[in-house]
């Protein structure tokens, strides 16, 4: 009994966590901007389906014992793919919600744009760098 209320459980959480997922990128038209902004909107049908399929994928191997293992220049590649693909879905979506813009006004920083821009994309390699070179 107690493992069909964790399934139940486990199921009912995923749904809720998806759920907010195609809501955030439905209604803030994330996927839409991103394919403006790189000028790839015909294959907006083909974003959308690899989004479901990798978020079906990383949800059955996150749960089962099940690993994947490949050639480590494949997963460099790989790795450098997800890292862009990302990168270019958190700028749609500081795009969408205009937080640059806003910050820029709110602080008078209106000048110092180009190094904020900067900042944010230094910030994200140093972390993405000390989150896979130092063990934890």
């Amino acid at each position: 009994m107690r493992s069909i209320l964790v399934v139940v459980m486990g199921f009912a959480n995923g749904v809720v966590v998806g759920s907010g997922i195609v809501a955030l990128l439905t209604l803030l038209d994330i996927i839409p901007r991103l394919a403006q902004l790189t000028k790839t909107y015909r294959n907006i049908v083909l974003y959308e389906n690899i989004i479901v399929i990798g978020a079906t994928f990383a949800a059955f191997t996150s749960l089962t014992d099940v690993s994947i293992h490949f050639n480590t220049y494949f997963i460099i590649v790989v790795g450098f793919f997800m890292g862009t693909f990302v990168g270019m879905l958190a700028s749609a979506l500081a795009e969408v919600m205009n937080v640059i813009p806003v910050l820029v006004r709110r602080f008078r920083l209106e000048g110092f744009v180009i190094y904020i821009l900067y900042s944010l994309a230094f910030g994200k390699v140093l972390g993405s760098l000390l989150h896979w070179f130092i063990p934890h």
